[in-house]
Protein backbone atom coordinates (compact mmCIF):
# COMPACT_ATOMS: atom_id res chain seq x y z
CA UNK A 1 0.00 0.00 0.00
CA UNK A 2 1.30 3.45 -0.98
CA UNK A 3 1.80 5.95 1.73
CA UNK A 4 0.29 9.37 1.15
CA UNK A 5 2.36 12.48 1.78
CA UNK A 6 1.05 14.29 4.78
CA UNK A 7 2.16 17.91 4.96
CA UNK A 8 1.26 17.97 8.62
CA UNK A 9 4.05 15.52 9.39
CA UNK A 10 6.86 17.72 8.06
CA UNK A 11 8.89 19.46 10.72
CA UNK A 12 8.17 23.16 10.90
CA UNK A 13 10.98 25.54 9.96
CA UNK A 14 11.01 28.52 12.27
CA UNK A 15 10.28 31.83 10.57
CA UNK A 16 13.55 33.33 11.78
CA UNK A 17 15.51 30.60 9.94
CA UNK A 18 13.63 31.31 6.72
CA UNK A 19 14.20 35.06 7.15
CA UNK A 20 17.92 34.58 7.82
CA UNK A 21 18.32 32.33 4.77
CA UNK A 22 16.53 34.92 2.64
CA UNK A 23 18.80 37.70 3.87
CA UNK A 24 21.92 35.64 3.22
CA UNK A 25 20.75 34.94 -0.33
CA UNK A 26 19.86 38.61 -0.77
CA UNK A 27 23.36 39.69 0.29
CA UNK A 28 25.00 37.09 -1.97
CA UNK A 29 23.04 38.49 -4.92
CA UNK A 30 24.17 42.04 -4.31
CA UNK A 31 22.03 43.00 -1.37
CA UNK A 32 21.27 46.66 -1.05
CA UNK A 33 22.72 47.37 -4.50
CA UNK A 34 19.68 45.62 -5.96
CA UNK A 35 17.39 48.06 -4.17
CA UNK A 36 19.48 51.16 -4.80
CA UNK A 37 18.17 53.81 -7.13
CA UNK A 38 19.94 53.88 -10.49
CA UNK A 39 22.81 56.33 -10.38
CA UNK A 40 21.89 59.68 -11.88
CA UNK A 41 24.06 61.45 -14.40
CA UNK A 42 25.28 64.78 -13.00
CA UNK A 43 23.63 67.77 -14.69
CA UNK A 44 25.36 69.80 -17.38
CA UNK A 45 27.18 72.93 -16.31
CA UNK A 46 25.07 76.06 -16.74
CA UNK A 47 27.85 78.22 -18.18
CA UNK A 48 29.43 78.35 -21.64
CA UNK A 49 32.24 75.80 -21.93
CA UNK A 50 35.28 76.09 -24.18
CA UNK A 51 37.39 73.24 -25.46
CA UNK A 52 40.80 74.83 -24.85
CA UNK A 53 40.10 76.01 -21.32
CA UNK A 54 37.70 73.37 -19.93
CA UNK A 55 37.70 70.19 -21.99
CA UNK A 56 41.15 69.69 -23.50
CA UNK A 57 42.93 69.73 -20.10
CA UNK A 58 40.35 67.31 -18.71
CA UNK A 59 40.76 64.89 -21.61
CA UNK A 60 44.56 65.10 -21.44
CA UNK A 61 44.60 64.45 -17.71
CA UNK A 62 42.08 61.62 -17.55
CA UNK A 63 41.60 60.10 -21.01
CA UNK A 64 44.66 60.43 -23.25
CA UNK A 65 46.66 57.77 -21.43
CA UNK A 66 44.36 55.11 -22.91
CA UNK A 67 42.58 57.07 -25.68
CA UNK A 68 45.26 59.40 -27.02
CA UNK A 69 48.07 59.52 -29.55
CA UNK A 70 49.99 56.48 -28.30
CA UNK A 71 47.11 54.14 -27.34
CA UNK A 72 43.54 53.78 -28.52
CA UNK A 73 41.87 51.31 -26.18
CA UNK A 74 38.63 49.93 -27.66
CA UNK A 75 39.45 51.81 -30.86
CA UNK A 76 38.69 55.19 -29.26
CA UNK A 77 40.92 58.20 -29.72
CA UNK A 78 39.98 61.42 -27.92
CA UNK A 79 42.85 63.71 -28.86
CA UNK A 80 41.67 64.41 -32.42
CA UNK A 81 38.27 65.79 -33.37
CA UNK A 82 37.49 63.47 -36.30
CA UNK A 83 38.54 60.35 -34.39
CA UNK A 84 36.57 61.38 -31.31
CA UNK A 85 33.45 62.05 -33.38
CA UNK A 86 33.77 58.67 -35.12
CA UNK A 87 34.02 56.90 -31.76
CA UNK A 88 35.43 53.48 -31.07
CA UNK A 89 34.47 49.82 -31.07
CA UNK A 90 31.28 50.52 -29.07
CA UNK A 91 30.11 53.25 -31.43
CA UNK A 92 30.17 57.03 -31.16
CA UNK A 93 31.55 58.25 -27.83
CA UNK A 94 29.06 61.10 -27.90
CA UNK A 95 26.37 62.61 -30.05
CA UNK A 96 26.57 66.38 -30.32
CA UNK A 97 23.68 67.96 -28.46
CA UNK A 98 22.75 64.77 -26.59
CA UNK A 99 25.12 64.41 -23.66
CA UNK A 100 22.67 62.37 -21.58
CA UNK A 101 22.63 59.67 -24.27
CA UNK A 102 26.39 59.69 -24.81
CA UNK A 103 28.50 56.65 -23.93
CA UNK A 104 31.34 58.91 -22.81
CA UNK A 105 29.11 60.51 -20.18
CA UNK A 106 27.60 57.21 -19.05
CA UNK A 107 31.07 55.70 -18.66
CA UNK A 108 32.64 58.59 -16.73
CA UNK A 109 29.51 58.87 -14.56
CA UNK A 110 29.72 55.12 -13.77
CA UNK A 111 26.09 54.50 -14.67
CA UNK A 112 27.01 50.90 -15.45
CA UNK A 113 29.32 49.67 -12.66
CA UNK A 114 30.88 47.20 -15.11
CA UNK A 115 32.10 49.99 -17.41
CA UNK A 116 33.67 52.87 -15.51
CA UNK A 117 36.12 55.36 -16.99
CA UNK A 118 38.81 55.92 -16.17
CA UNK A 119 39.24 52.32 -15.03
CA UNK A 120 42.08 53.25 -12.65
CA UNK A 121 42.86 56.32 -10.62
CA UNK A 122 40.55 59.12 -9.61
CA UNK A 123 37.09 59.27 -11.13
CA UNK A 124 35.83 62.48 -12.66
CA UNK A 125 34.04 64.81 -10.29
CA UNK A 126 30.41 65.71 -10.87
CA UNK A 127 31.61 69.19 -11.89
CA UNK A 128 33.95 67.72 -14.53
CA UNK A 129 31.17 65.49 -15.86
CA UNK A 130 28.94 68.57 -15.94
CA UNK A 131 31.55 70.39 -18.04
CA UNK A 132 31.74 67.49 -20.50
CA UNK A 133 27.95 67.40 -20.71
CA UNK A 134 27.69 71.13 -21.31
CA UNK A 135 30.42 70.96 -23.96
CA UNK A 136 28.60 68.18 -25.82
CA UNK A 137 25.22 69.91 -25.49
CA UNK A 138 26.71 73.23 -26.64
CA UNK A 139 28.02 71.72 -29.88
CA UNK A 140 31.29 70.03 -28.89
CA UNK A 141 33.41 72.72 -30.53
CA UNK A 142 37.15 71.95 -30.82
CA UNK A 143 40.09 74.32 -31.03
CA UNK A 144 41.91 74.27 -34.34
Amino acid sequence: MKRRHDARRRPAIPGCVVAAASLIGFELLGGADLLAEPKAIPPAAKRPVTFAKDIEPLLKETCHKCHGPSRQEAGLRLDRKDDALNGGDSGPAFVIGKSGDSLLIKYVAAIDPDVVMPPEGDRLSDDSIGLLRAWIDQGAQWSD
